[in-house]
């Protein structure tokens, strides 16, 4: 059966209400069930940190440590600002968000950009690779 671009930007949409609920509930494991493996994380920092996650293990472990961060800023809300989706194929979409990440009492913590590859793997959209900003962000 045969999707309409809509159907397709319906479920990107709900693949990222639910990767962001599982931020907010800080569970990596949440988190990391919305990849792919192997997977790549292209994070920005003083150096440009490349993560490869082969595998969901690995990806829970990555993934902990902004969890971490976000515990100490308090339980993040995220806001959607902008979310673009350009489909390449009906099996592969790149998307671009925008959200400003706030804490449990909607306080403005900072915003997050970033860009992902998707695929549509077994039924499911998956995060194959995605590209951000936050790391410098939550170490300020």
């Amino acid at each position: 059966m045969l999707m309409s671009s809509r159907d397709l930007i319906d479920e990107v949409n709900a693949l990222f209400r639910s990767y962001c609920a599982s931020f907010e509930a800080l569970d990596p494991e949440g988190i990391a069930d919305h990849f792919a493996y192997p997977g790549i994380i292209v994070s920005d920092a003083e150096e440009v940190a490349l993560i490869t996650p082969t595998n969901r293990q690995e990806c829970v472990a990555a993934v902990a440590k902004v969890v971490a961060l976000h515990r100490k800023l308090g339980v993040p809300v995220g806001r959607i600002q902008d979310l673009s989706v350009l489909e390449l194929s009906p099996h592969l979409v790149q998307a671009s968000l925008k959200m400003d990440v706030l804490n449990e009492t909607t306080s403005y913590l900072y915003d997050f950009e970033a860009t992902y590859s998707l695929a549509k793997m077994s039924g499911a959209w998956r995060i194959v690779a995605i590209s951000h900003n936050q790391i410098p962000r939550l170490l300020v």
